[in-house]
C-alpha cells in the first residue's frame, strides 16, 4: 500500500517532469486542482482497494490526470497542427473535448474500468497513456486509440486502475 502510494505520487511528478520542456502549457496557465478525496476501487467480489490523495490537478504541463469518477471537460489552444494548450474545463457543453472515467462492476463482481472521450474539435485526436494499478509496482504504459472529429471513443481495461494519465496529445488535420 505504501508502495502504490509512493509510486502514484512518483506518476504525477514524473509525468511532469517529462512535460517541463514541452510547449503544450504556457506558464500563465496555473493548474486546477481536485479537492483531497479517497479512492475507493472495486477489485473483485471480496476485495476493494483504497487510497487517499491530496492535491492533484485535472490537467498540468499537458497532461491529463484521470480518478475513478472523473467527468470533465478540456479545451484546447490549438493552432496548426499543433496543441500549445490543455485547460481543465468544468462546463461539458463548452468543451473541446470530454472525459469520463468510471468503473463498471458486473453481477458475477468482477469489474472493468471504461474511458469515455468525446471530440468535439475538427481534428483527431491522439493520445499516451500511463496508469497503475493495485498490487503492481511501477507505472505501464496502455494504449489510446485516435478519436475522430464529432466522435467518440471507448477504451476499457479488465482491472482495477489507481491513476491514468493522458499525455502527448496531438490532433492530425483532417484529410
Amino acid at each position: 500500500m505504501k508502495t502504490l502510494l509512493i509510486i502514484s505520487a512518483l506518476l504525477v511528478t514524473a509525468t511532469a517532469g517529462f512535460a517541463a520542456d514541452d510547449p503544450v502549457t504556457s506558464p500563465s496557465n496555473k493548474p486546477v486542482f481536485r479537492e483531497p478525496f479517497t479512492l475507493q476501487l472495486h477489485v473483485d467480489k471480496e476485495h476493494f482497494y483504497e487510497q487517499k490523495f491530496d492535491k492533484v490537478p485535472f490537467t498540468d504541463n499537458g497532461n491529463i490526470y484521470l480518478f475513478k469518477g472523473d467527468e470533465f471537460g478540456l479545451t484546447l489552444d490549438v493552432q496548426g497542427d499543433r496543441i500549445r494548450g490543455i485547460k481543465y474545463q468544468p462546463d461539458l457543453k463548452q468543451a473541446d473535448v470530454t472525459l469520463k472515467f468510471t468503473q463498471e462492476i458486473q453481477a458475477d463482481g468482477t469489474a472493468m474500468m471504461l474511458l469515455h472521450i468525446h471530440n468535439n474539435t475538427k481534428q483527431t485526436l491522439t493520445c499516451d497513456a500511463l496508469m497503475t494499478v493495485p498490487g503492481k509496482d511501477g507505472i505501464t504504459k496502455t494504449s489510446i486509440l485516435p478519436v475522430s472529429p464529432g466522435l467518440s471513443g471507448y477504451e476499457s481495461w479488465p482491472h482495477p486502475i489507481v491513476q491514468l494519465v493522458l499525455q502527448n496529445v496531438q490532433v492530425q488535420k483532417p484529410q
